[in-house]
């Protein structure tokens, strides 16, 4: 089974535009099972006013699950996406702490089945605050563990997938005290010469047997993918 996670930066390409078509296409590149996507706009004027979920589910074939985060000034709104080669159930919306005036975050939790496994799965997108990204993240550390909270009352195996914006110095130690074995990655962002590990695939119950990082024709990011039996 193939698990990916991609920060699509609204589906961004290089040259400033947002092509449905090369997100459609940088997405079912990843050949993922189970595929979250994080910064995912929905009829907004800076993406064309596509609902990117959909566009993404219907090229590549797979069910999904769109969770707004917050709207936006110029119109639309942006959110996580969850999709999968199989049956989406069980669906719970999760909004997250954040600081006053800070931007709204949030975690989609669902029970996901794919060729007669199920997995509870949590995708997200915690808290940016790059100035202090490499010394503290108070804000998004508290917003990982609501999440890891909520997924710790479904059943194993579990799988968690976002751009959690933490360094592995700061992330993998949670990750690891909740019972997830986190998969290895290369930098993942700036996608061009990545400086950071940010995205992250963590798995409790499943055996990781490998993983790698993609470089697409959009956003800043690049896409984790992992491979992992059951």
């Amino acid at each position: 089974m193939r698990l990916a996670t991609f920060n699509i930066k609204n589906g961004l390409c290089a040259d400033g535009s947002c092509d449905p078509d090369a997100l459609a296409r940088a997405c079912c590149g990843l050949r993922a099972d189970v595929l979250a996507l994080q910064e995912v706009d929905r009829n907004a004027p800076r993406s064309m006013h596509a609902d990117q979920t959909e566009v993404v589910a219907e090229r590549c074939e797979l069910t999904a699950l769109y969770a707004p985060a917050r709207p936006l000034r110029q119109g639309g709104e942006y959110g996580n996406a969850l999709l999968a080669d199989g049956r989406i159930a069980d669906v719970e919306h999760v909004p997250l702490p954040v600081a006053s005036g800070r931007e709204a975050r949030a975690a989609v939790l669902a029970r996901v089945e794919v060729d007669g496994t199920a997995l509870s799965v949590g995708a997200t997108h915690l808290q940016n605050e790059a100035p202090r990204i490499v010394r503290e993240a108070d804000e998004q550390l508290e917003q990982l563990g609501v999440v890891l909270t909520a997924l710790a009352t479904r059943p194993r195996p579990r799988v968690l997938l976002g751009d959690l914006n933490m360094p592995p110095t700061i992330a993998e130690p949670v990750l690891q005290s909740a019972g997830y074995e986190i998969a290895e990655s290369e930098l993942t962002v700036p996608v061009r010469t990545p400086k950071l590990r940010l995205d992250y695939v963590a798995v409790d119950g499943l055996t990781i047997r490998s993983s790698e990082v993609h470089d697409t024709d959009v956003s800043d990011h690049r896409a984790v993918v992992v491979e992992v039996d059951s």
